[in-house]
């Protein structure tokens, strides 16, 4: 059970300091870090560029192409006429001149995006099914940038690609302690003539399946695991534990120097839950994509000058095999691609499994991502203890 009492542990937070902090959770991906978020209130309001594109490519691609251009032109006109009139007439009802950009987003503005560009496909050909696909199709765009805008995805995506490319070094260098372990086993199964007889029958369709059942299993590993990490990554023993994840952050030492006791942050929502198990998935899912990629991109290197295709002819039941030829000693052919993605997802999952129950590979793997993570709840911490927010454990 939450109790608030303003200003009990602290001198409350300046509201310039607030801003920056609840900013710095937005940019990580993590909103829901913010006391008393709401998106659902704002969120459309901040999707409103997005509706608007949306909105005008509607009202461009409406045209009949059974029609003459300028029957097209009178029509657009018109249709356009319509909608304009119908965004001023509901700006006049919501008290706003008639063409004010709206400062709030509402169940009228969501029910005019839905609807009034449902009537073009009507004005221009008389199309009812083109009328209902317009409609489907604006509440899938509202749902999909109700979910993005929610759950800061975008921030979240360019946090963890940046945070994957100021990593990479030490990720190769994990790689580079991996990789032979890994080769032990999967240079064995390279060399195997089976491996290369199922690769021959396999389609794209298959091999992505294959594939995709290999990464849903890591994922899997990652979400069991979960709640026992994000558990341990909330709780700080003393302030100043939490002081030495403060770094890269708006908040500093002064900060905490006055706040006593054992710090106790509420417990998670269901809400910041999935906020930061998207945040664990998602950043642990690219590291795992770029060992996928490397394992394959060395096995492709590898094969395509040591496994010659009448080599592979040889061990497969296809009568020829083809490929394409970068340069002269070099073939890359459909078999040589299949092995090398499927030893590279074995490979991605193999490591994944290993960061989950090995110390080792935790500390090697995860290193970066736990301080990430235990950073941005170290802030939590602090700026709910100046909000006035605390929870008894």
């Amino acid at each position: 059970m939450t109790d608030t009492h303003d200003g009990e542990n602290g001198p409350g937070l300046d509201p310039e300091l607030r801003d920056r902090i609840e900013e710095w959770f937005i940019r990580r991906g993590i909103p829901h870090f913010i006391d008393k978020y709401n998106a659902a209130e704002d969120v459309f309001t901040r999707a409103l560029p997005a509706m608007t594109l949306v909105f005008v490519f509607e009202v461009v691609i409406a045209a009949d192409t059974d029609w003459d251009w300028w029957h097209n032109a009178l029509a657009l006109a018109a249709g356009a006429a319509l909608l304009a009139g119908g965004y001023a007439a509901l700006n006049r009802y919501r008290g706003r001149p008639a063409f004010q950009r709206p400062d709030d987003v509402g169940p009228l503005e969501l029910a005019g995006f839905v609807f009034l560009p449902a009537l073009l496909p009507l004005v221009i050909g008389g199309r009812f099914k083109g009328a209902l696909l317009t409609v489907g199709f604006n509440i899938a765009v509202l749902l999909v940038l109700y979910a993005v805008i929610l759950y800061g995805v975008v921030p979240m995506t360019r946090w963890a690609l940046v945070h994957m490319w100021q990593q990479l070094g030490g990720l190769l260098n994990l790689m580079a302690r991996s990789l032979p372990l890994i080769l032990v086993f999967s240079m064995f199964v390279f060399l195997t003539a089976e491996i290369w007889q199922v690769a021959a029958e396999l389609t794209p369709r298959a091999f992505a399946m294959a594939v995709g059942m290999f990464m849903a299993v890591g994922a899997t590993f990652i979400l069991l695991r979960l709640p026992q990490e994000v558990d341990r990554l909330r709780r700080f023993s003393s302030w100043d534990e939490v002081c030495d994840y403060l770094d890269d952050s708006p908040l500093c030492a002064e900060d905490v120097a006055d706040l006593t006791g054992v710090p106790q942050p509420p417990a998670l929502t269901r809400a910041d839950w999935f906020n930061v198990g998207l945040i664990w998935v998602f950043s642990q899912g690219v590291q795992i994509l770029l060992v996928w990629a490397v394992v394959t991109g060395f096995y492709v290197l590898f094969g395509s000058f040591l496994v010659d295709p009448a080599v592979i002819t040889s061990w497969t039941t296809h009568p020829t095999v083809s490929g394409w030829s970068p340069a002269d000693g070099f073939v890359v052919t459909w078999e040589l691609a299949t092995v090398a993605g499927f030893i590279g997802a074995f490979s991605a999952l193999q490591i994944t499994v290993a960061a989950v129950i090995d110390d080792t590979y935790r500390s090697e793997f995860l290193t970066d991502l736990i301080n990430e993570v235990r950073s941005a709840f170290a802030v939590r911490a602090v700026y709910l203890a100046r909000m006035g927010v605390t929870v008894s454990r």
